[in-house]
């Protein structure tokens, strides 16, 4: 009897350890689990906020190259816009219509006035009244060409300043709605040609003077031997 009691009282025993050992073993592997679950959170958390900082990292140095690149544009236009206001040609944006869009300093110097008064005005208000028809007759080619195209003209720059003959260079613009005009002041070539042309008009002029005048001393001569010749006298001049 006694001994049965005991037996039931270990086996009770017993049963209470492997159910505490079983509940424990269970009580380990959901805490690894959770452990596990945990860590994996904690990866995947710090893989996204590296991710992220790279990301960072990337669009900082993406702005940096976009600044520098800025910069540089930046730069090269100022080296442009200094290069076409202070060019020693005169360069003009012109209007399909013939008003004067942009123009720099050079232009607006053989044009006789500064750029701020002259932009929007008309083009060939500046031109000598004689050589209206060809400036017409050469911008309408321009745009129906499409080509570059160039003529001469003399400009009126004003009553208290000299004239300035320019030489053009005509190019239309991709937007077809513009052209793009290279002015060379040839006045001084200009100047010259028409002082050679005074001078050989001159020339032409002395020489048909003194030509007349040898024709004529040569009748006279012709006369005066024949005069002697009648007078039975030898004549005097060879001819």
């Amino acid at each position: 009897m006694t001994t049965t009691f005991t037996t039931n009282i270990m086996k009770k025993i017993n049963d209470n350890l492997d159910e505490s050992t079983e509940l424990r073993l269970k009580a380990e592997e959901k805490l690894k689990s959770r452990k596990s679950t945990i860590t994996k959170v904690e990866l995947d958390t710090e893989k996204l906020i590296h991710e992220l900082e790279v990301h960072q990292i990337e669009l900082e140095m993406q702005n940096e190259e976009l600044t520098l690149s800025r910069n540089k544009a930046d730069l090269a236009m100022e080296k442009y816009v200094d290069l076409y206001d202070f060019a020693p040609s005169g360069y003009i944006t012109l209007s399909k219509e013939g008003e004067i869009i942009d123009l720099n300093f050079s232009a607006a110097n053989m044009l006789g006035s500064n750029r701020f008064h002259l932009k929007n005005s008309r083009f060939a208000l500046h031109i000598a009244f004689e050589l209206l028809d060809l400036f017409d007759e050469f911008f309408q080619k321009l745009f129906r060409s499409k080509k570059k195209e160039t003529c001469e003209l003399l400009l009126h720059i004003g009553p208290n300043k000299k004239n300035c003959y320019v030489h053009i260079d005509a190019i239309v613009n991709q937007d077809t709605n513009s052209c793009l005009l290279t002015m060379t002041d040839i006045t001084e070539r200009k100047t010259m040609e028409e002082e050679l042309k005074a001078s050989l008009l001159r020339y032409k002029e002395l020489n048909s003077y003194f030509l007349d005048r040898e024709l004529r001393m040569m009748d006279l001569k012709k006369e005066i031997n024949e005069l002697l010749i009648k007078s039975g006298c030898e004549k005097e001049y060879l001819i």
